[in-house]
């Protein structure tokens, strides 16, 4: 198990009920980094455009990928026409998908994952 600490850990409970979601780096220069969010978060290099910002891996594009709450509850990745892709289980996404909390998914060389909080 995990702990949240510092800047990473949620401020308090989210109004409306909904979940509060945890961006995990599994592997790449940045292992163990977490960023907690609560309907979206955008994934790159420049953290004038990415809330969850890998600047030391470049394969990962300024604005690479967004996950993000669909009106049924699910969690949904999105490529932002990145230069390298995202891949999920060894393929490269071509629209956006679902993905199941605790599935890996591929961005330049970072692997990450998102768990409830």
């Amino acid at each position: 198990m995990r702990f949240l600490t510092g800047e990473d850990r949620p401020s308090g409970p989210r109004e409306g009920g909904s979940d509060m979601y945890v961006l995990e780096v599994m592997s790449g220069p940045l292992d163990g980094k977490t960023w907690a969010f609560e309907q979206e978060i955008t994934i790159g290099r420049d953290d004038a455009v990415a809330t969850a910002c890998i600047t030391i891996d470049r394969y990962i594009s300024r604005k690479h990928a967004r996950l993000y709450e669909e009106g049924d509850g699910r969690l949904r990745l999105a490529d932002l026409a990145s230069r390298n892709g995202t891949r999920v289980g060894g393929r490269t996404l071509a629209d956006p998908e679902p993905i199941d909390f605790g599935q890996p998914f591929v961005v330049g060389r970072t692997t990450l994952r998102v768990v409830r909080n």
